[in-house]
């Protein structure tokens, strides 16, 4: 009988709908046609959205037991199509002479353009494979991100953006969108005297520059990583707007350590709404996380300032991003430091410390309570703010060495330092001064400063204010008129009118006095005035004083 054939395992499918590539032995050998050259393929380095990527060397000139690998290989199955657009991206734009003709028109000393090799097809156990030969690089942004708690400091990410900004305006000149920017896809220089910089790889959605109307396409619309991608995108159309849009996203991200939308990735379009709101008021938004510099807030709403087919302007971003760096007292071309500041053991660290760090105490304070509630022992009480300021400055007093202890010590009292200066006694004599007598008061006058609140002359109850109403009489504290609808007694007219005139009368009071005598009553009457009025309202035809202010000139 004859052995059963065993059947092929067909290459699984990743989540994309891409086919994988089944995995290649180490030591196969691709013949580049195309270049003329043997590449000989090394351990796997890792997995990518379509295809697998192998550390590589040369098969001719490299040792055969050598581990050395300065090459990478991208391989994936001929159905699938990013490489194949990634490929072509790198024939037209990675020339190593329009790379160098490009530096030395920006002056720029270093480029995180990826070199590239080598391309052709190859065919493993009867399967047909496309390859894409590029230099091999060091360790990727992303995976660097997470281990340093998904925080970089902020001059490192400033750092950072301006080497993307330089190979950004390269890629725009060669009339392609990256459309795809991320830690992943940004992996630092291997080689020596290329620690420092960062290389943008993966160009497996780049596209030319769309020089069309800006329409919405549906059938690419949400193309990305959906974190980062740009509202364009989002709408199917990449820009070069859309790429600093990314760019200010990872920016954000490497700062704070996570944006607003991280929770709804697997809704696109709710994504796409967040970031719509979220680039309405930049600043209002940001403003909410600390530690986010003014450059990065600015370099974003000048993004929004930017139409579809615009072309940015690299020079002013990378101007807002130098500033910073030069306040901070970097540049450039410093070295890169990835991980989180260390805080200083001093008394003023150990109280902003404890300041800065009160959300984080109490959410451990808050996991203790919970522990002790279910151990049936009673939560402590919540320390305020002041006195964990007040322990802290406590705990600096001490040494070091010293574990602080729980008993509270007497304060001691400071000594003065003794100085080394030599001591002088100086005697001085202290005079005593005379005391002046007080000079005699004068005649009929009232010393108000030696007088007591007793002595003090009061007011006396007959005397008129100017401010009392001029229709009461003096002396009798009944009005003359009757004011109806609350009218104020001061609602009449100005004391300086013409209307108004002082008339004597002799009048017998109504009382029953005990004399018949005659007492003089002034009282004020009003004038009736009797002129023919005028056509038309002047200040001249008004009275020379109005309420107390004289007429313009």
């Amino acid at each position: 009988m004859a052995g059963k054939v065993k059947k092929t395992v067909a290459p699984k499918k990743n989540a994309n709908g891409y086919k994988m590539p089944a995995p290649i032995s180490v030591g196969e050998v691709i013949h580049d046609t195309i270049g003329k050259k043997k590449w000989r393929i090394g351990p796997s380095i890792g997995v990518g959205g379509f295809g697998e990527i192998y550390s590589a060397c040369d098969h001719e000139s490299s040792p055969k037991k050598g581990n050395n690998y300065p090459f990478v290989i991208k391989i994936e199955p001929h159905e699938n199509g990013p490489l194949f657009v990634e490929k072509h991206f790198y024939i037209r734009n990675a020339n190593k002479e329009d790379i160098s003709k490009f530096m030395k028109a920006k002056k720029l000393s270093s480029l995180g353009m990826p070199s590239y090799y080598g391309n052709g097809s190859h065919e493993y156990k009867g399967e047909k494979y496309r390859y894409l030969v590029l230099e091999r690089y060091g360790k990727d942004v992303w995976s660097i991100f997470k281990e340093n708690n998904r925080l970089f400091p902020p001059t490192t990410v400033f750092q950072l953006g301006l080497q993307m900004l330089d190979i950004l305006e390269y890629i725009h000149s060669r009339g392609y969108v990256h459309a795809d920017i991320k830690g992943a896809n940004i992996l630092m220089g291997l080689s020596k005297g290329t620690e420092n910089q960062a290389y943008l790889v993966d160009f497996g959605l780049a596209t030319r520059v769309n020089e069309k109307e800006f329409k919405p396409d549906p059938k690419s619309a949400h193309n990305g990583t959906i974190e980062y991608t740009s509202r364009d995108a989002h709408l199917g159309v990449p820009t070069m707007r859309g790429d600093l849009e990314i760019l200010g996203y990872n920016m954000l991200q490497w700062i704070i350590g996570e944006l607003p939308w991280e929770k709804s990735l697997k809704q696109p379009k709710v994504v796409q709404d967040m970031k719509e709101s979220f680039m309405k008021n930049i600043r209002a938004n940001v403003k909410k996380y600390a530690n986010v510099p003014d450059a990065l807030i600015k370099f974003m709403e000048y993004v929004n300032t930017l139409k579809p087919k615009d072309t940015p302007d690299y020079s002013k971003c990378r101007q807002l991003f130098e500033t910073y760096l030069k306040s901070q007292g970097k540049t450039r071309g410093s070295k890169l430091d990835f991980s989180p500041s260390k805080k200083l053991k001093s008394k003023t660290t150990a109280v902003d410390n404890v300041v800065e760090s009160d959300n984080e105490a109490d959410e451990v304070e808050g996991r203790v309570a919970n522990k002790k509630k279910l151990n049936g022992e009673a939560p402590k009480a919540k320390r305020s703010r002041k006195a964990k300021i007040q322990e802290a400055s406590e705990v600096t007093e001490n040494s070091e060495n010293e574990e602080p202890s729980t008993k509270q010590k007497p304060v001691k009292r400071q000594r003065k330092r003794k100085s080394t200066e030599p001591a002088f006694v100086v005697n001085v004599k202290k005079t005593k001064l005379v005391p002046r007598a007080t000079p005699p008061a004068k005649k009929n006058h009232a010393n108000i400063a030696t007088q007591t609140s007793t002595e003090k002359r009061k007011r006396s109850p007959r005397q008129v204010s100017f401010d009392s109403p001029i229709a009461e009489i003096i002396g009798q504290k009944k009005p003359l008129k009757v004011f109806k609808h609350n009218e104020s007694a001061n609602s009449s007219g100005d004391i300086f009118d013409d209307s108004f005139t002082i008339e004597e009368k002799k009048v017998k009071p109504k009382k029953r006095l005990l004399a018949d005598e005659e007492i003089l009553v002034k009282k004020v009457v009003k004038k009736k005035v009797t002129t023919a009025k005028p056509k038309g309202k002047s200040w001249k035809d008004s009275a020379t004083i109005v309420n107390g202010r004289s007429p313009p000139k």
